[in-house]
């Protein structure tokens, strides 16, 4: 039998003859296709399929060096702080001293957990997103846990922040925070991100060194001299 004209598709189950790929039923012989279409979905794009991040080497990652775990630290003790300010200056408006003295603690107390379960799940905290940085476990380069993450800040608070130190001085660049919570800081600017996509931030000097020039609109040659 002759075809439908112009598409070109299955074959009707009933004639055989030629079926568009839309098509709820043959135009030839009238057949009711009630499946055809469910059998006809196109499979989803490669583009679209979740995958997980490739496996890297140890060789390819870099450890993050003092400077930039100091100023990840400040940038995320500012975040813990940042209620402080307008919760004071409320306190003293209204002329309400308990709002200083248990308000303020518990909104530190309830940024720094916030900021503990996301480090926990992604590695990254305010500091380490905005310089690049990834907090793992040193076993296997993968998110540390909420509670290797608690355990590492906890060391760190009681410590009043002397554990980090021989982060200053150690060759591996880990404290006793990070060596009893079995975790290490990367630098994922300059080295491979096990958790994702490797990072680059305007906050940093870029790995490839020649994104960092500025050019002149104007010709060093087209300036006149001044004789």
């Amino acid at each position: 039998m002759a075809g439908q004209p112009g598409t070109a598709g299955t074959p009707c189950p009933q004639c055989g003859s030629s079926l568009p790929v839309n098509a709820r039923f043959c135009a030839a012989c009238g057949h009711l296709l009630t499946t055809r279409q469910a059998e006809q979905r196109p499979a989803q794009p490669a583009a679209f399929v979740h995958s997980a991040p490739l496996p890297v080497t140890p060789s390819e990652v870099r450890l993050a060096g003092p400077g930039v775990r100091c100023c990840s630290f400040l940038l995320d003790l500012a975040a813990m702080m940042s209620p402080a300010l307008p919760l004071s200056i409320a306190g003293a408006v209204l002329g309400v001293a308990e709002v200083v003295y248990t308000v303020v603690p518990v909104a530190f107390a309830a940024v720094w957990a916030w900021m503990q379960i996301w480090q926990g799940l992604t590695g990254t905290s305010f500091g380490k997103a905005m310089l690049g940085l990834r907090l793992v476990r040193a076993s296997d380069n993968r998110a540390p846990g909420v509670a290797a993450a608690v355990v590492r800040s906890g060391i760190f608070l009681v410590t009043l922040g002397l554990a980090a130190l021989p982060v200053l001085t150690n060759p591996a660049r880990t404290g006793l925070h990070d060596r009893v919570s079995g975790t290490a800081v990367l630098d994922v600017t300059t080295g491979a991100n096990p958790l994702g996509p490797r990072q680059q931030t305007i906050l940093r000097r870029s790995a490839d060194r020649s994104l960092n020039r500025v050019y002149s609109p104007v010709s060093a040659a087209a300036t006149p001299r001044r004789g």
